[in-house]
């Protein structure tokens, strides 16, 4: 089947969708480093009207002051297919993602967020020290040299953050995971266990220091809640410099990732 043209930009959008799996255009354009609002929008329409992309979007007049958010469309789906980069399995994920529930959109799009506040740190120049970010739909990929943290039988962080200083050096390691409002307790304790016997059993693979454990709770009631519980399975283990720190999904939002907003006893860190 020959699928419609587009551009090598338009190529670049269904990347960043496949990476992300949901972006908004302000996100889009962010990542592309692209300066032309009209043109971003352009490319956009056109890959709509080609099915390389899908949309949510509300006409409701309370709703329609909301974003559209963009995702992979049947053709978009074929077209990365046919480069034979992407696993085939991942891309048959792709099928199903018009109907993902919001709590699963709202998720992609924040852990986006926070990639693409680093993005601007790094290209900015102004920090002494720059961030890779490793999304899921990286390291899942057998050859990538962070596949080990997809090896793990029960976590599975959105995204994995390597920080270097000027001279290219790991300084520290991040996971971070949001944990959604619909998570029973007893699984929230089960994987804050996980995490603990993560870090005092020493799996980590990667350069440098253990990981920082950054938790992302859907509110404040559940962001104490997971501090106690942590600090007992922690003063169960004789440990006391296992670094897990919380913070809500609110201040997430509102502070961005490299704000001192992530919990650690009664401290509070940034990155």
């Amino acid at each position: 089947m020959k699928l419609p043209k587009i551009t090598k930009k338009q190529q670049d959008i269904l990347k960043l969708l496949y990476s992300y799996r949901y972006l908004d255009r302000k996100q889009i354009q962010l990542a592309m480093n692209h300066t032309d609002k009209r043109r971003v929008i352009s490319w956009l329409k056109d890959l709509r009207e080609k099915q390389y992309v899908g949309w949510i979007y509300s006409t409701d007049f309370v709703e329609k002051t909301k974003p559209a958010i963009y995702y992979l469309g049947i053709n978009g789906i074929r077209q990365l297919r046919a480069l034979d980069q992407y696993p085939i399995e991942e891309l048959r994920k792709r099928y199903r993602d018009a109907n993902r529930s919001r709590t699963f959109i709202d998720r992609s799009l924040l852990v986006a967020d926070c990639c693409l506040s680093l993005q601007t740190i790094n290209t900015s120049g102004a920090s002494r020290a720059s961030f890779d970010c490793i999304l899921e739909t990286s390291y899942i990929n057998p050859d990538h040299e962070y596949h080990f943290l997809a090896e793990h039988e029960v976590l599975r962080p959105n995204l994995c953050i390597v920080k270097r200083n000027k001279q290219g050096m790991v300084t520290a390691n991040y996971l971070l995971e949001i944990f959604d409002s619909s998570l029973p307790r007893y699984r929230l304790r089960y994987r804050l266990k996980k995490y603990v016997t993560y870090l005092e059993d020493g799996e980590w693979e990667g350069d440098g220091s253990a990981p920082i454990i950054l938790l992302v709770c859907p509110t404040i009631t559940e962001l104490i809640y997971a501090k106690r519980s942590t600090k007992k399975l922690i003063e169960d283990t004789y440990e006391d410099d296992l670094r897990i720190r919380f913070t809500t999904t609110e201040l997430l939002h509102k502070e961005g990732i490299t704000s001192k907003l992530w919990e650690e006893g009664r401290l509070r860190y940034s990155l």
